[in-house]
Order: C-alpha cells, then sequence, then structure tokens
C-alpha cells in the first residue's frame, strides 16, 4: 500500500494544489475520493469535527491545512524541496494571502450565476444542496442572489493578486526562480480554479505570462496515484499502531496548554473543532492526539497560525469556547 494516502474530491482547489505537490515528489500515493458535501464517515471518525478537504494521511498521523503540507514533505522526502531556506518567506506570505483570502475572494467571481453551479450537477451533487452545506460559513461567496454586492470590490482583489502573481515571475519560469517551490502551489490552485469551466477568460487574458506558468504548473502531474477506499485508510491507522510517529521538523516549544485536552478550531471559517490531547508544539504547528474506538491512537497535526487552540474547561462545550459574535 502507499505511504501515502490523500482524501479529497476531484473539484477541490486546495486537493489540487495537495495532488500536485504529491506530484512534484514523484510519489505513489493512494487516492480516496470523498463526497463534495459531508458526511464523510471515516474522516469523522479519525478527526471528529474537521471538515476541510484535503486531509493527508500516513499511517496514525493526519495532516490538516494544505499550508502544512510542504514542509511535511520535505520532511520526509528532501529531495525537490519546496521549502528551501531563500524561499520559504515568500512561500509563506503568498501561503497566507491565498488561503483562505484570495479564495474567499475569488467565490463572487466564480459563482456568478446559477448557471456557473453546473460544474457541482456534473459532479452529482445538487447545487441547493452545494448551498446548504456551505452558506453557513461561506456566504455570500457561494450564493449567487446575494454575492452581486461584493462582486465588483471581489474582482478587484482577485486582479490584484493575479498581477502580483505575474510581476513576480518576471523572466523566471516559477515565482521563485528556475524550478517550483511552495509558493507556486500556493498561488497556482486558485489559478486552476479560474481556469476551470466556466473559464474566467475577462481576468485571465490580461495575464499572459501568468497563463504560461499555469501551464508549467500543470505539466508537473498528480504523481502515482492510486484509487484506495476508505476502508484503507482505517487498515493503515491499524497497521501503524506502535510505528514510528511523523517528527516534525521544527524544535519544539513549551506550552501550558502540553498535555492537557483541547479543542483546535480554525479562525475563519468550518469552524468545526478537533478535540484530543496536545501533545506537540513548535512554533510553526500543533499536534493533538486522539484515541479513536476500534483503532488506536491517531495524531492529528495543524498549523500554527490560522487555529485556535482552546483548552476543554469542564461544563463548556467546544463550539460554546470558540463560537463567533
Amino acid at each position: 500500500m502507499a505511504e501515502w494516502l490523500l482524501h479529497h474530491y476531484a473539484a477541490s482547489p486546495y486537493a489540487e494544489k495537495a495532488r500536485l505537490l504529491l506530484g512534484h515528489k514523484r510519489l505513489a500515493w493512494g487516492s480516496i475520493d470523498v463526497p463534495m458535501v459531508p458526511p464523510r464517515p471515516v474522516l469523522q471518525q479519525l478527526l471528529g469535527g474537521f471538515r476541510r478537504i484535503p486531509v493527508l494521511q500516513r499511517g496514525a498521523d493526519l495532516f490538516c491545512d494544505t499550508r502544512l503540507l510542504p514542509d511535511v514533505l520535505d520532511s520526509v522526502h528532501p529531495e525537490r524541496p519546496l521549502m528551501p531556506a531563500p524561499t520559504r518567506a515568500l512561500s509563506t506570505l503568498i501561503a497566507q494571502w491565498a488561503e483562505p483570502r484570495v479564495f474567499l475572494a475569488m467565490g463572487p467571481v466564480r459563482f456568478e450565476s446559477r448557471d456557473d453551479l453546473q460544474a457541482l450537477q456534473r459532479a452529482g451533487i445538487h447545487p441547493g444542496e452545494f448551498l446548504r452545506d456551505r452558506a453557513p460559513f461561506m456566504a455570500p461567496a457561494v450564493d449567487t442572489q446575494r454575492s452581486g454586492a461584493a462582486r465588483d470590490s471581489a474582482r478587484d482583489h482577485v486582479l490584484s493578486y493575479l498581477g502580483v502573481l505575474q510581476g513576480l515571475l518576471g523572466e523566471h519560469a516559477f515565482l521563485c526562480g528556475d524550478e517550483p517551490c511552495a509558493a507556486d502551489f500556493s498561488a497556482y490552485h486558485t489559478v486552476w480554479w479560474l481556469r476551470a469551466q466556466p473559464r474566467r477568460e475577462a481576468l485571465l487574458s490580461h495575464f499572459t505570462a501568468l497563463a504560461a506558468w499555469a501551464d508549467r504548473m500543470a505539466l508537473i502531474g498528480h504523481g502515482d496515484a492510486q484509487p484506495r477506499t476508505a476502508d484503507d485508510a482505517l487498515q493503515a491507522v491499524r497497521a501503524a499502531q506502535g510505528a514510528t510517529a511523523w517528527t516534525p521538523p521544527w524544535p519544539m516549544v513549551g506550552d501550558t496548554r502540553l498535555r492537557r485536552a483541547v479543542s483546535v478550531v480554525p479562525d475563519d471559517y468550518g469552524r468545526d473543532p478537533v478535540t484530543g490531547v496536545l501533545s506537540a508544539v513548535s512554533d510553526r504547528h500543533v499536534t493533538v492526539t486522539r484515541e479513536v474506538a476500534d483503532l488506536g491512537t491517531v495524531r492529528v497535526h495543524f498549523p500554527k497560525v490560522n487555529y485556535e487552540v482552546v483548552p476543554n474547561e469542564p461544563g463548556l462545550s467546544p463550539l460554546m469556547r470558540t463560537a463567533t459574535p
């Protein structure tokens, strides 16, 4: 069985980023298709409430949020590095802008009318079902009836973003030089979304150099993707009990919440908590250890930025502790 398993669905821009990262590393990986709209029973069993896609799995280690993946993959497969030292700062800044700020701005640009939701129907998802699922935390971006007022400012933001990317390219093949790095993958998945049907030609036509760069990124491909099932994910967890855990590549730091029960929650949208014991903290990541019935121990890893770590106080539910006004 492939060492890496990716829980994803085809139309997800963030999943496309993960697929290309695996392709850049020339890895064999297990492809586990999940529904575009929850429930996703196996991921819920492993993670609890976390709903974002994709999730990368290696044995009993699960990695949430694609901003963490370049460092994770480099730590296990250092060849063709994604985070070489000269590019780290720019890669980090591009990721923080593109994910999720630009992604949310692209919602009103991508979904201008109900006709733009036809791709959902081709994927077997009724647009109404999709909107009901996403609206509580992504409205009005995915609601074509409500997003009109935000569309002009969203388009301005996207145009500015695309202009910055094209300016960074200059005469180079990629954003940081002649080889792709994490910055390219963080930037590309948003452009990939604009290039998917229905293509936003009016936006893309202004950026011919960026289009050529996007073509080069697409040629990286997805590596050796091998179909796998959700049961394979569970078996991988069972088989990894007692095996060596993933070792973060950064020095650990002290934290008064270590070894305490906590909830980890995104601080922007999709704020479903993952609960467990805080077992590792560095300046770039946190790890929560969970005990899953009939499977054993799993370790769930998150970037430190854009996530809240909240101690579980007696008598107060995680959702109450992390709810926004």
